[in-house]
């Protein structure tokens, strides 16, 4: 059971015996299948594309890895770009983004032994990593932001995932950088907008892990087609790895390598950063319709849910009954204690519904939550019971995040931490699509068909 979409699989014999060789640490290959068939592959195949194992790839020889160049944009602030640029190895380009001083970091470019290319007005992070690539002449491309310091072996611990062919890129945790203190900065450390977490993952749609950032990547030269889309200013990693996707490669996520950031932990810088994340919501809408509503909702929870919020939560309990009970009779007699199973997802499900439902109320649903606690008709009773009953979703998002990031924090001010991260997605969300003039991104949507994630 697992994967992403939620599949059950049932093995043969003789696959259980592979599946049970390779948690032992077996290679795939390496139990000498004697049938011919390549069923051994296959089945290692099937099980990785459907989520359910992570590749392990051999570790790489000591040294640089001569077939990956680094590309660094930069713009500006040369002592940062030297913190970045000591530990890396092999073939660097550094790509000046129209800096006002580029004898700074032209000088940095030097010492480092790194290539040195300028461009003569500043064009944004995509250009200068698309000009870069170009100027490269190996066969992978490994991209690092300069406000970023990888640690030693970066990216030769990445180049093992590329050996499968299959494979169009590959990226590592980002991390924030261990040397600012305060609570903003102990809240990044569990709840960065660049921290995919710490489990690996097969990047896609609709499934655990969405996208990769660029701030650190390594891909294949051949996979990358158009590159970045240079008419985003931010975003550009997420459709990036969508339009791969879509092409047919595949995108892997490992948390074993991490690669430090300097994330901004100022209170103002903090929350403009947040809000400028957001805003690219909208143009990503254009180019990817149907992968970035403010939640996902069946028609069937969207109605017990709005039951719910005007105070008849039984048909939440309901729905929650009926997903038990269908998970069960799907898995009688395929997994052992499949009733218990069954309704501990079912009330998981329903739980990250809430969670979902009350990120959307403090952020982009913010405008209408207030407008109906504050311009409804009726008795001041009724509007504070809709005011408690607003509550119940954000209280289960703060408390399910609380649970699963245990951060250094006090549960106060993590508390007002989330709310404020969540309050500057929403006004990015709606920056964005008042600029676009198109507000689909404020819309529910139906979850896709498991076929089509």
């Amino acid at each position: 059971m697992g994967g992403s979409p939620l599949r059950a699989l049932t093995l043969s014999p003789r696959g259980t015996a592979l599946l049970r060789g390779w948690l032992a640490g077996q290679p795939v290959g390496g139990n000498h299948d004697t049938t011919g068939d390549g069923g051994e592959r296959v089945l290692a195949r099937r099980l990785l594309d459907a989520h359910l194992l992570h590749p392990d790839p051999p570790a790489p020889p000591q040294g640089p890895e001569p077939d990956v160049t680094v590309v660094v944009p930069v713009y500006a602030d040369p002592e940062r770009l030297a913190a970045c640029l000591a530990p890396l190895e092999g073939p660097v380009i550094v790509v000046d983004d129209g800096s006002p001083d580029g004898d700074a970091i032209a000088a940095v470019a030097e010492r480092s032994g790194a290539r040195y290319v300028r461009l003569p007005t500043n064009r944004g992070a995509s250009a200068a990593r698309n000009v870069g690539a170009r100027a490269a002449s190996t066969p992978f491309v490994a991209f690092l932001d300069a406000d970023c310091i990888p640690p030693p072996g970066f990216p030769r611990d990445l180049m093992g995932h590329l050996a499968d062919p299959a494979i169009g890129l590959v990226a590592p945790r980002i991390v924030t950088g261990a040397r600012h203190a305060g609570r903003i900065a102990r809240y990044e450390r569990v709840r960065s907008a660049l921290d995919m977490g710490p489990e690996p993952a097969l990047v896609r749609p609709y499934a655990q892990v969405w996208y990769v950032p660029s701030a650190a990547m390594v891909a294949r030269r051949e996979a990358l087609g158009a590159g970045f889309d240079e008419a985003l200013h931010l975003g550009e990693d997420v459709d990036l790895v969508w339009r791969m996707h879509d092409a047919g490669w595949q995108v892997r996520y490992d948390p074993r390598v991490a690669v430090a950031h300097e994330d901004r932990v100022q209170p103002r810088a903090w929350y403009r950063r947040r809000v400028a994340y957001n805003e690219s919501v909208a143009p990503l809408l254009r180019r990817h319709p149907e992968r970035v509503p403010v939640l996902f909702l069946s028609p069937i929870a969207t109605f017990a849910w709005s039951a719910a919020l005007g105070g008849a939560p039984a048909p939440v309990a309901l729905v929650t009954g009926v997903r038990a009970a269908r998970l069960r009779d799907k898995l009688a007699g395929r997994l052992p204690g499949a009733g218990g199973w069954a309704a501990r997802a079912a009330v998981d499900t329903t739980v990250r519904e809430a969670h979902d439902l009350g990120r959307a109320l403090v952020g982009p649903w913010a405008p209408f939550a207030l407008a109906a606690l504050t311009l409804g008709r009726g008795p001041r009773r009724r509007r504070r019971r809709l005011a408690v009953r607003l509550t119940v979703p954000i209280a289960t998002m703060i408390v399910r995040d609380w649970l699963t990031d245990r951060p250094a924090l006090d549960p106060l001010s993590y508390a007002a931490l989330r709310l404020a991260d969540e309050s500057s997605r929403g006004a990015g969300i709606w920056l964005g699509c008042l600029r676009a003039g198109d507000f689909r991104a404020l819309l529910p949507r139906r979850p896709p068909h498991p076929s089509r994630r």
